[in-house]
């Protein structure tokens, strides 16, 4: 899936994101797109729209079944780390009851280390 496609599939599914996600400086950046949707999801969860932060977990994870290794990664390194849960007891609940089980898997899987 290219950068293209990941920003008119976020797009549809949230159309609110449309007009940032096919920003010029966005458009060819599948990390910059990641990010976006990663504050959206924050928003969510702030703000306990607990109905759009479900349908955010199901498009990410929707996403990781079909990524490649490079989207996978960018998922992984970018979208969830770029979620900020803070492992509090109310956080990770939260993310076992709402995320869907490959997405959770990711979640609780740490994928990158800071030694070689």
């Amino acid at each position: 899936m290219t950068a293209h496609e990941t920003a008119d599939l976020l797009a549809s599914e949230f159309p609110e994101l449309a007009a940032e996600l096919h920003a010029p400086t966005m458009l060819h950046s599948v990390y910059r797109q990641l990010d976006c949707f990663a504050a959206f999801t924050r928003r969510a969860l702030r703000e306990d729209h607990l109905a759009v932060l479900r349908h955010c977990f199901a498009v990410a994870d929707s996403l990781l079944r079909h990524a490649d290794r490079y989207l996978a990664h960018a998922i992984e390194n970018v979208y969830l780390h770029g979620l900020h849960l803070d492992g509090s007891t109310a956080h990770l609940h939260l993310a076992h009851q709402l995320m869907p089980q490959q997405l959770y898997q990711a979640y609780c899987h740490p994928h990158t280390t800071m030694l070689p």
